[in-house]
């Protein structure tokens, strides 16, 4: 099994540790989460890709339903894996992660407060970032039924889950098991040396500011410090993943920020060309949508909410939410957020990317005519 590696940062201020790792159990879990999301998230691309056309129905079926239910991703399963970034004893091997799934309490917590495999439902987000059920003062069966009739979600079906936790604790960790060793154990060999030169890389950043920490890997504005993500961290951890395309994810816990972050692509691909050429892919991926290049379009005059968007475009808010956070992680769009709202403008730079394509031909040799 590959070994841990683990680059600590420590400050000299009362601030937050800031870590960086590669654990093959947390790469799992997001590899996983990254599989489910291929066919929802534009931008996903490369290995989950594959995989979801190479996975027996069964194992796809479980996938999808463990990463949805109760109500839309992440899901149980991707709320599980949220919860290992503050369980290190889980990181060093899918043995660990195993048998940790397997010794979940079944109820919503236990003893000590570490959550079981009822509590993972009350800590899934719901369909929008609002309407999370985290924070209900009586986690039970009657609270879960209500909220999952709210959303619109099947509730005999949440419930038949919620009933059977034995059951739900060992479809987890069976759907691990298999996963693993049915799709992930095999790229291990090219993953792990590439996710490790991500993480010694950073053994030299500057951690006064993590805001600027972020911004360094996901080479973007630090969303999760400047947005919903802000809280008062004892830890910062940062894991480099292969599977998210332009995306990042981030696990919100009381005293642990998790993320995983792009793996550069001069680690993928030994070139730092091959970053801006992917970057500016996707860019042009990102404008051949016609509802995107709308959307653009009403942004011209100044930034706009989410909401007048919608009410312009005549789109659902998931579709809007949908679009607008592609053209953000591409790199076309930035946002502010005012009194709970989200205002989204035009990114000043995305110019330079554009202009860089219009150059390819500007510059074209002459050709000899029509053949």
């Amino acid at each position: 099994m590959p070994r841990l590696t683990t680059v600590k940062q420590p400050t000299e201020t009362a601030g937050p540790t800031v870590e960086f790792v590669v654990s093959v159990p947390l790469d799992l879990m997001n590899a996983m989460y990254f599989t489910h999301l291929v066919v929802d998230s534009e931008g996903v691309e490369g290995w989950p890709v594959e995989v979801r056309k190479q996975m027996a129905p069964d194992l796809l079926a479980e996938l999808d339903l463990l990463f949805s239910a109760p109500i839309e991703q992440p899901g149980i399963a991707g709320t599980l894996g949220d919860h290992l970034w503050e369980h290190p004893e889980t990181w060093r091997s899918v043995e660990d992660l195993l048998a940790y799934v397997r010794n979940l309490p079944v109820g919503v917590a236990d003893a000590e407060g570490n959550i079981g495999v009822q509590g993972l439902f009350f800590n899934t987000q719901c369909d929008n970032q609002n309407n999370q059920f985290e924070g209900l003062d009586d986690p039970n069966r009657e609270n879960l039924a209500a909220r999952v009739k709210q959303v619109g979600g099947d509730v005999k079906a949440v419930l038949a889950l919620w009933d059977n936790p034995e059951a739900v604790r060992e479809r987890l960790a069976t759907m691990i098991e298999r996963f693993y060793n049915e799709h992930y154990k095999t790229t291990l060999p090219d993953r792990v040396p590439v996710l490790e030169r991500s993480v010694a890389a950073h053994r030299s950043t500057n951690i006064d500011n993590v805001a600027d920490v972020m911004k360094n890997v996901l080479k973007r504005d630090a969303f999760c410090v400047d947005m919903q993500c802000a809280g008062d961290y004892k830890k910062l951890i940062f894991a480099p993943s292969l599977d998210m395309g332009p995306w990042a994810s981030c696990a919100i816990l009381p005293e642990v920020h998790g993320m995983f972050y792009p793996c550069e692509t001069r680690f993928v691909l030994g070139s730092d060309d091959a970053e801006e050429t992917i970057r500016i892919a996707r860019i042009h991926k990102a404008l051949g949508d016609e509802q995107r290049l709308r959307m653009l379009e009403m942004l011209r005059g100044g930034e706009m909410y989410v909401q007048e968007i919608v009410d312009r475009t005549g789109l659902h808010q998931s579709v809007v939410s949908r679009h607008l956070s592609f053209l953000k992680v591409v790199g076309l769009l930035q946002v502010r957020k005012q009194n709970n709202m989200k205002f989204y403008s035009l990114a000043p730079d995305a110019g330079h990317y554009l202009q860089k394509t219009l150059d390819m031909f500007a510059h074209a040799a002459p050709t000899g005519g029509l053949r």
